[in-house]
């Protein structure tokens, strides 16, 4: 009998992968027939040398005066005035004022440094990145700037304090440029919105930044700002990372303030959403990490010198499930393969190749701990109006319909799954009252989801400690087209799994695919090892040689 059950469900499980397998080539053979042929617009040439510097490097030439902060924000405002026609990346520009902080910059540099007031050690330590502009994602708080969430019903709304992340990056002197584009409400891997319209990448204007940083991934790539912020629930940081060829950090669960840092749910910490640094440059994650962490940085050993030879290496190459997600692509697998024999030669390091059995339930568990967080979740449809009343979904399917939508396809989509299942609901009480039933019955027991994400997160644990790291899939497939992510919906559970699970990852770019696209890899430690990742990653920049410009450099 047990043999007769295994084997059904074998058979089931197996048709389904081969079901999917089917959908996934016939999603690329459309999507390839409709945007293949359009044109791709390119960025212009990078002409400032400038824009190529890391955020660290430009701090200490803003400190050794070689270089003023006018000049440097300057530069920037310039090249972003230059590329974001093209990419469509600013939700809202904040140029005149960062021009006058600049100046201000400027002017008590050259004052403190020449009357002994200031030492460039000083700085160094309180101010590190005194002069140096970063821009934000458009749901972090900015005093004075749009706080939309790129959602309608909040176009009119303006942060009236900053996010705790922007209030620790301007302590430290950074000076805030811009805010950028988002998915709507950030829910989504797709950089779209009714608001600001969508975001194209740098690499290819035909296809997706990403979501929901993706504004800030195409910017950051496109040399429109040395110092980016994101934050990351599912992926929100890592996933544009990839599709933009950057490096970008989800820090270990719990050390970042999140305050202002959601449109709906602002609670200053949480166990599966964080806050992180994007970058070009692996050297300005560990930097910028310290002035997020704060007063929890003795939690973690940022400066800690990391020698890749002492390290375990594990690599575990797709998801093992390959009925929700696609299958890995070729190339993705063959550049893994690539870092696992770099360590292998470089450091005579054994890499072992592991499976994870509980991995292949990456969005159960991921659903599972989102909704035990926001045990109060509100419905999409009344989110969708701002949780002022509730839109009528049918109304705003007619209207996309027809053209003139006032929403994104997939929230809508969310909207009427949480509408439908409220009406059910509803019908099956309204049942149990006319026929006379119980209606306070107690629930039934959920699916012991919540023990095996325990399990799955000891699992990992054990298997890393604290001196082990992790060789992951970043994504299972190259960046997609425009809208390709609606038909492929749990792709992104590659990078939401270690947010229900915690672990600090780093994202590694790891150049270009034959096809000019970005190339990547997840580098996941134990808990609070997030300086074993950044220090890989490092590691790997100058093996791989890291982000790739996606402009001629004259």
């Amino acid at each position: 009998m047990w043999l007769v059950g295994g084997g059904v469900v074998w058979a089931v499980r197996t048709t389904l992968q081969v079901v999917h397998w089917v959908w996934d080539t016939w999603v690329t053979l459309v999507f390839t027939l409709i945007m293949g042929w359009r044109r791709k617009s390119h960025l212009p040439p990078v002409f400032n040398p400038i824009l190529l510097l890391s955020a660290s490097e430009l701090a200490d030439k803003i400190r050794e005066r070689k270089v003023s902060s006018v000049e440097v924000v300057r530069s920037y405002v310039t090249r972003i005035s230059n590329v974001n026609p093209i990419l469509n990346a600013i939700a809202q520009e904040n140029f005149q004022s960062a021009l006058l902080q600049a100046r201000m910059v400027d002017e008590r540099l050259d004052q403190g440094l020449h009357d002994g007031s200031l030492t460039k050690e000083w700085l160094k330590k309180n101010q590190p990145f005194l002069g140096v502009p970063f821009t934000v994602k458009e749901t972090i708080a900015v005093a004075g700037l749009p706080h939309t969430g790129g959602l309608m019903a909040r176009d009119y709304v303006i942060a009236f304090r900053d996010a705790e992340v922007v209030t620790r990056m301007k302590k430290a002197g950074a000076i805030l440029l811009a805010n950028t584009n988002i998915s709507e409400l950030g829910m989504w891997w797709e950089c779209d919105n009714r608001v600001y319209g969508r975001t194209n990448n740098p690499y290819d204007t035909r296809r997706t930044p990403g979501g929901s940083s993706g504004g800030e991934c195409a910017l950051m790539c496109a040399c429109g700002t040395p110092l980016s912020l994101g934050t990351d629930t599912g992926g929100s940081i890592r996933t544009p990372a990839f599709f933009c060829g950057l490096f970008g950090h989800k820090p270990t669960t719990g050390l970042v303030s999140l305050r202002g840092c959601k449109i709906h749910f602002d609670s200053e910490y949480s166990e599966i959403q964080c806050a992180g640094p994007i970058t070009r440059h692996a050297q300005d994650l560990a930097p910028i990490l310290t002035i997020l962490v704060g007063d929890k940085v003795s939690k973690l050993r940022l400066g800690k010198h990391v020698n890749p030879g002492t390290l375990q290496f594990f690599t575990m190459e797709n998801d093992g499930d390959a009925i929700l997600t696609t299958r890995m692509s070729y190339a993705l697998v063959a550049v893994q393969r690539a870092v696992a024999q770099h360590f292998r030669h470089t450091y005579d390091c054994t890499v072992r190749k592991v499976i994870i059995p509980g991995m292949r339930r990456s969005y159960q568990l991921w659903k599972e701990k989102l909704h035990e967080e926001q045990k109060d979740w509100t419905p999409m449809f009344k989110q969708l109006a701002d949780n002022k009343g509730e839109i009528n979904v049918y109304t705003e399917i007619t209207r996309a319909i027809l053209g003139r939508p006032l929403h994104t396809v997939p929230l809508l989509a969310q909207a009427l799954l949480d509408k439908l299942v409220g009406e059910i609901k509803f019908l099956k009480d309204q049942t149990k009252v006319l026929l006379g039933k119980e209606t306070t019955a107690a629930p039934m027991p959920k699916v012991q989801l919540d023990t095996q994400w325990k399990i799955l997160q000891m699992r990992v644990q054990r298997l890393l400690g604290d001196n082990g790291v992790l060789l992951y899939p970043s994504h299972p497939t190259l960046v997609p087209y425009h809208s390709e992510s609606f038909f492929r919906p749990f792709n992104f559970t590659y990078t939401a799994i270690f947010n229900a699970l915690g672990f600090p990852v780093t994202q590694v770019p790891l150049g270009l695919s034959p096809d000019g696209l970005p190339l990547g890899i997840q580098v996941v430690g134990g808990m609070y090892q997030d300086h074993l990742t950044i220090s890989v990653a490092a590691d790997l920049e100058k093996a791989f040689g890291g982000w790739v410009c996606p402009s001629k450099i004259l």
